[in-house]
Parts: C-alpha cells; structure tokens; sequence
C-alpha cells in the first residue's frame, strides 16, 4: 500500500500563497496550548466516536491556510486528506493534536510554519515567503478513524466488487457487439483486422506500433496517431506522434500489449480487448480502478 502522509499538493498550493505576519502565545485566546507551537480548539466532541490510537489512518477534511488566507480546502478539490497518526516527532508536531480526539470530532488547530514545512512535510526548507515563525491555521473535521487492517480490508473488498462489475461491464459489451471471440488463457481477446505479411513479431525484439486506446464506451484515451487525436478530442501539440516503440516481452507494457503484439506480423492489425487483470488493474490509469481497455493496433515493424 502506498505510504500515507500529508498531501502534498496541499504543500504545494501553500507555496504559491503569501504569509501573512507572526502571531505570539498571547495572540490565540480559546486555543489549548498543547505544548510549544501547537495550539488547540475543539469544536463539536463526539465522546460515543472512536478514539484515535498510534498508528490509525485518519482521514479529514481540512481547510488550511494563513489568518487571512485559505490556501487549501477539501471542500473544492472533493480529495479527503488521510494520514497515519501517532504521538508527534518533535515538539510542536500537528500529529498530536490528533490524538486527544475522536471520529465524529472538529478542530482548528495552529501549529508553527517552519516546523510544519520542515518537519511534518518534510521539505528541505520552508518557502521563501514564510517567515521561520509565522504560524498557519487549520480546521479539520475528523470523519473516520481506521486501522491499517481495516482499511486494507475495505480496500479489498472494494477492489472486489469493482473488478466483479467489470467482468458484468465486459460480458454486455461482447453482447451488444456480437463478439463471440473466445479469450486466451490470460483474459485477452485478440480481433484480427488485417493479416500481415512480413515478419512475426517475437519477444525479445524491439517492435514500432501505431495504435488507439479507448475505453468499452468509445471513449478514446491515447493515441500515437495524430489525426486520430485531433479527431477525438485529444490532440496534445506538446507530443511528438508517431509509430511507439518497445522492446517486446520485456514488461515496458502491459502484459495484454505483449502478448496482443505477439500475435501480428508486420502490417497486420489487431483489436486488442484487455481486461485489468492484464492491464492496470486497480490503478486509476488511465479512467477508473479496473476498466478494461481496447487498443486497435497495427504492427509496423519489427527491428533486428
């Protein structure tokens, strides 16, 4: 799983913003002064909520700024911040404040600019425009409380249902486009377009294709064809364009591209239907977490 932390995106929008000025301890009536650098307020308590233990994944809203500045809040971007808690690493770490808390909970917590950016994010320095004492602002709301296991458990089981409906998706889609085509051994399903006539493409050769990704909706997502692009919607003038190249059975695609392309020779072409399982699975990449993707190929060459 990947590691949890602060999102670093919210560290980014801060450093596009400018601080505002210092504040002392005398300068924050109704906070709780946890202890030097943190300082508390809690809002709505949810004493029936579980308690935040060492080593829970929180995740939170969060809006997150300086005292006149809202740099960051989750409420526009729609992404909850999630982070592992434990009892701080150094005076003055946000973390702690987490702990005295309970799911259900809100709170405005300030905590020290440079120890947050250093510390807690850390940077190698905090950003230029912020002073080594100034003091940011943050309000959060704490709506779950998990433990790794629970969370890997919910994960689990939502990857489950989510690679089950794409097998749903898929079966309806061969049917409204009479594919009876049977799959290979590994869920792919090879359409032949055209039969080439030059060499078979082998593993271990570096191979040019040409090809378009779309999605089971005819949703284009890439291409290496420019017409295509432009045509769909998708045309990037930063891109170069052309025939991709890569060294075949060597992992550098997904595994339904290594083996779709090892079933063309030079200038056939192909229509490969590529379940998750041999594309990109449960990342988000490209569209949503298990998406089957078909590619239309043509194999150009094959390099000795």
């Amino acid at each position: 799983m990947k590691k949890l932390g602060f999102r670093f995106s919210i560290i980014a929008a801060a450093m596009a913003m400018v601080s505002c000025g210092n504040k002392t301890t005398s300068e924050f009536p109704g906070y709780e002064k946890v202890e030097e650098g943190l300082y508390v307020k809690y809002f709505a308590q949810n004493a029936a909520g579980r308690k935040v233990a060492s080593g829970d994944i929180l995740t939170m809203s969060m809006q997150y700024g300086t005292e006149d500045s809202t740099l960051f809040d989750t409420g526009l971007n729609g992404q909850p911040v999630q982070l592992r808690a434990d009892s701080g690493r150094y005076t003055g770490d946000i973390l702690k404040a987490f702990m005295n808390m309970n799911m259900g909970d809100s709170a405005a917590i300030i905590v020290n600019a440079d120890s947050f950016f250093m510390k807690t994010a850390g940077m190698p320095s905090s950003p230029d425009f912020i002073d080594s004492a100034a003091m940011l602002y943050f309000n959060i709301g704490l709506t779950s409380v998990q433990s790794m296991e629970e969370m890997q458990a919910e994960a689990d089981s939502k990857n489950a249902d989510a690679e089950a409906n794409e097998m749903v998706i898929l079966k309806q889609y061969l049917a409204d486009n009479n594919i009876t085509t049977e799959p290979t051994a590994s869920g792919l399903i090879f359409i032949s377009k055209k039969e080439g006539a030059g060499k078979q493409a082998v593993a271990g050769k570096k191979v040019k294709v040409n090809y378009e990704g779309m999605f089971l909706d005819g949703t284009y997502f890439d291409t290496s064809l420019e017409d295509a692009a432009k045509a769909n919607g998708i045309y990037n003038p930063q891109r170069p364009y052309g025939p991709f190249d890569f060294d075949l059975g060597a992992s550098q695609v997904i595994k339904g591209w290594d083996e779709g392309i090892a079933m063309l020779k030079e200038g056939g072409k192909a229509r490969l239907i590529i379940p998750s399982s041999i594309a990109y699975g449960a990342a988000p990449k490209p569209g949503a977490p298990f998406s089957t993707l078909i590619f239309d190929v043509e194999l150009i060459e094959v390099m000795d």
